[in-house]
């Protein structure tokens, strides 16, 4: 075949694309899954950063281009970036763009609008496409252990020492590990304790949080991950898994307004659930915690004999 030419396929180039994601090179694997997450965005991206960030190097990126039937990574990339546009607009059709939800001279009433509604839009897709049996499962494995340890970088890590700080209060030990202290961790991890997750593009073995979770599941660790709904090897590879669609990219963005709503969303039902399992007690135990605060912040002198 001319190389010049771009073969058709009635799968279409994103479904040639997600089929490399099970491919034996692992380069292409780490390629495709990169692509899938990014979609549209690729267009922002240089050779050199989609090189970086999938772990490979420019020539990876044109054999990869050329398995697919094209003659270089710039035909493929348009092409790519073509057919993705116009899957995420039939997505996003009359909705915000939930990687550019506003510009640079947009009203600030308008943004604030923009705002309101990408997040509103990241709780109705949780609420309708969440596991509910996924749900209350991972809820029972964070009770069940005795201890619970939270894997998350970035802002991701931020969300869990929130969830941590909910789950001690009703008497849920959890812990979240600073990054240089999580491989060391998730090996010293047994049966009886609890691993969560969270990794919105779910990427594979060598991007942490996902990276532990071989090394837990040798262990016999319990696990539940919270990641995007699509072709990511989290999701594939955790028997316990709380998911949302992946509607923004993972590197071209202004911020992740929708993956951050939804992911603290998710984790506040996590809570939910666990507070659920015991509920008057921890009703009891919040109000025993608020009356120690307030007592703690009065002055001798105010507090009641």
């Amino acid at each position: 075949m001319d190389q010049t030419t771009v073969p058709t396929s009635k799968k279409g180039l994103l479904g040639r694309v997600r089929d490399l994601t099970h491919s034996r090179v692992e380069s292409r694997r780490a390629i495709a899954q990169l692509l899938l997450s990014e979609g549209s965005g690729l267009s922002r991206l240089s050779m050199a950063e989609v090189a970086q960030l999938s772990y490979t190097s420019k020539p990876s990126l044109v054999r990869f281009a050329q398995a697919l039937g094209f003659a270089g990574w710039l035909d493929f990339q348009d092409a790519f970036v073509r057919e993705a546009l116009m899957a995420e607009g039939s997505v996003m059709e009359g909705s915000v763009d939930p990687n550019f939800p506003f510009d640079a001279h947009m009203p600030s009433g308008q943004l604030a609008k923009r705002i309101l509604a990408l997040k509103g839009h990241a709780l109705e897709q949780v609420l309708l496409t969440i596991d509910h049996a996924a749900l209350q499962e991972a809820a029972r494995r964070m009770v069940d252990a005795r201890q619970v340890v939270y894997f998350g970088v970035e802002q991701n890590r931020f969300f869990g020492e929130n969830l941590a700080y909910h789950l001690r209060q009703i008497g849920i030990d959890c812990l979240v590990p600073a990054l240089e202290e999580c491989q060391l961790l998730a090996r010293g991890m047994g049966p009886d304790t609890c691993a969560i997750i969270v990794s919105y593009s779910g990427l594979g073995q060598h991007r942490p949080p996902s990276l532990y979770l071989p090394t837990l599941k040798a262990n016999g660790v319990p696990c539940v991950a919270v990641t995007n709904s699509g072709d990511n090897w989290l999701r594939h590879n955790c028997d316990c898994v709380l998911a949302f669609p992946p509607e923004e990219h993972l590197y071209s963005k202004i911020g992740g307004f929708y993956s951050e709503e939804a992911t603290v969303f998710v984790l506040d039902l996590l809570f939910s659930l666990c507070f659920q399992t015991s509920y008057e007690r921890n009703v009891q135990r919040k109000l025993d915690t608020v009356v120690a605060a307030e007592r703690l912040m009065q002055s001798p002198d105010v507090i009641p004999l």
